[in-house]
């Protein structure tokens, strides 16, 4: 029977990275970007729906849930399953705690809040310029501003809801005092520059054995032969480096000095 954990870190804090190199191990297989999570607080709506109400099959309702990484997972050769999503979120914890078969273990990588928006700019600027466009054509913003557009582009990176923002809650409900045993924390920074020892952790928090990984290259990301499409994006979002090292530029060469101190300093789980 396989086991299921959980990857539910901050965007551009190493996530993938992470993934590539346990993906090592042919008994881990960790999940791209997955909707299981989305899947889950979808149906559990359905408890409120009208349907429900009038014909409760509460047990019918709930092999949903039961099933639903079983079925998903069927045809993934491998003892252990790692689902990437946000996980953390109340009613997504909610259900992990109600029906996951297994005892819940949920690694999360973070990083400088101003560095993974220093990151979204440098990566995708044009892309972020397509979802200023949609909000102005939206009537969400005027077309004009007295802000420059990289403030612009930085209040969309964070904007509320957004996958940031989602992230963000996901982490601070985990360290709640309930749920920070269910959690290990990965600096981007640590897995940099000590990979091998950052590794060794998770398996210790996962309570499995260690296998001997290969730190001098990175493969692109990829599992049971399917890789991520980043066409769709028109940006390259999982494109990892061959070795692994820290981006070639500065958060100052990306963001004014007035960006970086708004973003800095809001490193919450240091506190």
């Amino acid at each position: 029977m396989k086991k299921y954990f959980f990857l539910s870190g901050l965007p551009r804090s190493g996530n993938t990275l992470l993934a590539s190199l346990l993906n090592q191990n042919p008994d881990i297989k960790v999940s791209a970007n997955s909707f299981l999570d989305d899947h889950l607080c979808q149906t559990a709506m359905f408890f409120h729906s009208d349907k429900y109400k009038n014909f409760p099959d509460q047990k019918s309702l709930e092999n949903l849930f039961s099933n639903t990484f079983d079925s998903y997972y069927k045809d993934w050769n491998c003892k252990y399953i790692i689902d990437r999503g946000m996980w953390g979120t109340p009613i997504n914890l909610y259900l992990l705690k109600e029906y996951l078969n297994n005892e819940i273990k949920i690694i999360c990588t973070v990083r400088d809040i101003v560095e993974i928006v220093a990151s979204f700019l440098h990566v995708s600027r044009e892309r972020l310029r397509q979802e200023l466009s949609n909000e102005i054509n939206c009537g969400l913003r005027f077309k004009e501003s007295f802000k420059s557009e990289d403030e612009i582009l930085c209040e969309i990176v964070s904007k509320p809801n957004g996958q940031l923002e989602n992230s963000l809650f996901s982490l601070n409900n985990l360290l709640k005092e309930e749920n920070k045993n269910l959690v290990h924390i990965i600096e981007y920074k640590d897995l940099v520059e000590n990979t091998e020892k950052k590794v060794r952790e998770i398996y210790d928090f996962l309570e499995i054995d260690y296998f001997p990984h290969k730190y001098h290259y990175v493969n692109q990301f990829e599992v049971n032969g399917i890789k991520y499409d980043d066409s769709i994006f028109q940006v390259n979002l999982h494109t990892l480096n061959k070795k692994i090292k820290f981006p070639n530029y500065k958060v100052s060469d990306v963001l004014s000095p007035d960006l970086i101190q708004k973003y800095s300093n809001m490193e919450f789980w240091r506190k």
